[in-house]
């Protein structure tokens, strides 16, 4: 079922574009109309053929460890549309230059879709996060170290607004700060906010007010890797385990008592 939801993911205009805008010198390189108005030969070069080869090798290796389909189609599109720009620009540089616009126009009008629902997400500023966490043991809070940024923050944020929508307890929280603009709450929790940074987002477990569980885990020389999903997340943290313990025993809230 998770297989056919991921299928689901990129049945959409942004990845339907995205797949053709990848393939579409290949498609017009062999198209016998098209082809003699743009092309002088309408075929496939020796030398083109080495790069699709070389270029299907690229995307075996960078795709080794996607955890998603949606991923797996988005890094195959982006290696491939960079080939295809540079066999373009290769032909003409007209035929780069009308490349180049057609994919800027594609990624501003059709953007890759991301999650559109509710989220229960507290979003805190500098010393609040602590105190919050303070203010209330009995709370559990799930915190994302973010960046605005980066690349991976913003392609988990989706993944997080969604786990948040479903988990969400009165003793069952998620939170975010962003430690590019309060980079004293990432030192103090030993998080490297600087550009090259392998630790962004780092998402927290805290217990009873202190941290109980991070991803990604850090070793004293190396960041280790951990795929930005929400079956990750789920799985990780054993976020079904906690909200059941949650859901169990939540906070009873005393109502004042009228005069």
């Amino acid at each position: 079922m998770a297989f056919l939801g991921d299928w689901k993911a990129v049945v959409n205009a942004h990845y339907f574009s995205n797949i053709l805008l990848a393939v579409l010198y290949f498609i017009l390189k062999t198209t016998p109309t098209v082809c003699t108005f743009l092309f002088e030969d309408c075929k496939l070069e020796i030398k083109e053929w080495e790069w699709i080869t070389f270029l299907g090798c690229v995307i075996v290796l960078k795709n080794r460890k996607e955890a998603t389909i949606n991923k797996y189609v988005s890094t195959t599109c982006l290696f491939a549309k960079m080939l295809n720009l540079v066999m373009f620009f290769k032909q003409s540089p007209g035929l780069g230059i009308a490349y180049c616009v057609l994919c800027l126009l594609q990624f501003i009008f059709l953007p890759e879709p991301t999650y559109q629902g509710p989220e229960h997400v507290t979003y805190f500023r500098g010393p609040h996060l602590e105190e919050e966490l303070e203010k209330d043991t009995r709370v559990r809070w799930f915190i994302t170290f973010y960046a605005a940024w980066s690349p991976n923050c913003m392609q988990f944020a989706p993944s997080f607004s969604e786990v948040s929508a479903e988990y969400s307890l009165n003793n069952l929280k998620f939170g975010k700060i962003d430690v590019s603009r309060y980079p004293a709450v990432a030192e103090k929790f030993k998080i490297d906010h600087s550009a090259w940074s392998r630790q962004l987002p780092t998402i927290i477990f805290f217990e009873d007010g202190k941290e109980k569980t991070r991803r990604p885990l850090c070793t004293k020389h190396h960041t280790l890797k951990f795929a930005l999903t929400k079956e990750n997340f789920v799985k990780e943290f054993e976020l079904n385990e906690v909200y059941n313990q949650c859901k169990k025993n939540p906070l009873v809230v005393r109502k004042k008592k009228d005069d």
